[in-house]
């Protein structure tokens, strides 16, 4: 039976229907399921976290490679599913919630993953915040751009910034949209990610350069002079004035044109007057 005759069946069995809060779209494409892992170089000595395991076709896959799967899902209909299908399975664990409020820091090497959409953001900045080989994802086309966009193109922001800063980010192949069930609008793309093991750039202060990120791009379109003011409002840099600016470099672009480099340099100035 095909994948995508057993999701069918299945849905209809347990009286399912693909929930669009959990940003539902389960994986049809054996042959896809089998890149994934290989591209992941899995071996028994491995330790993979799969996030959104849905139905389990991709975790069976992972399980007949790696050591050890740690597969998340969040829909308690599916859990139980789940559960069932590897009761017998060592090699697998099931997770019950939600990937962003779980702690599997230094439990897992490898991530082999389609998440789902709904968090997708929130999701790679966790995984940018923690220790892994390397990660697989498979990914909405238009969200995967953001994550390889050039500053000056609409798609530069946060996201892009602490990909660079923190991983090296590849693409692997497009995935068209009959590959899912039911099928999304849009197509994907299978990426590699990478964590650097130093950033490209001096960072002084991890925290307050995150957090200079993060403010700047809520004021993407605006130029620096007038973005930084925003600062001066913020309980975490308290110690800074409105005359600290003046000498600032680049005062005069937009933020959505400044190199992941520059933006670390204005960082760094801050970090620098509050000692």
């Amino acid at each position: 039976m095909s994948l995508l005759n057993s999701v069918k069946k299945l849905l209809r069995i347990y009286s399912l229907k693909p929930k669009k809060i959990f940003g539902q779209s389960f994986v049809v494409d054996e042959a896809l399921l089998e890149k994934m892992a290989n591209y992941a170089n899995l071996t028994g000595k491995d330790t993979v976290l799969e996030i959104g395991a849905g139905f389990g076709f991709l975790t069976e896959v992972l399980a007949s490679k790696a050591g050890k799967v740690l597969a998340v899902e969040v829909d308690p209909k599916l859990v139980k599913i789940l559960r069932k299908k590897f009761s017998k399975n060592s090699k697998v664990k099931i997770f019950h919630g939600d990937f962003l409020k779980l702690d599997f820091k230094g439990y897992y090497n490898k991530v082999v993953s389609s998440p789902p959409y709904s968090t997708i953001s929130k999701i790679i900045f966790k995984l940018l915040e923690e220790s892994f080989d390397v990660a697989i994802l498979l990914l909405q086309k238009e969200f995967a751009l953001r994550l390889l966009a050039k500053p000056g193109e609409k798609d530069y922001g946060r996201l892009t910034v602490m990909a660079y800063v923190k991983s090296e980010v590849e693409v692997l192949e497009e995935v068209p949209s009959i590959a899912f069930y039911p099928k999304p609008k849009v197509s994907s793309i299978l990426v590699k990610i990478k964590p650097k093991k130093e950033p490209p750039f001096k960072v002084n202060d991890w925290k307050i350069f995150e957090e200079t990120v993060r403010l700047l791009f809520t004021q993407k379109n605006r130029k620096l002079r007038n973005a930084l003011k925003i600062f001066l409002k913020h309980k975490n840099f308290g110690w800074l004035n409105v005359d600290d600016f003046k000498d600032f470099p680049y005062l005069e672009r937009r933020i959505f044109t400044l190199k992941p480099e520059e933006i670390c340099e204005i960082s760094n100035l801050i970090v620098n007057l509050k000692t």
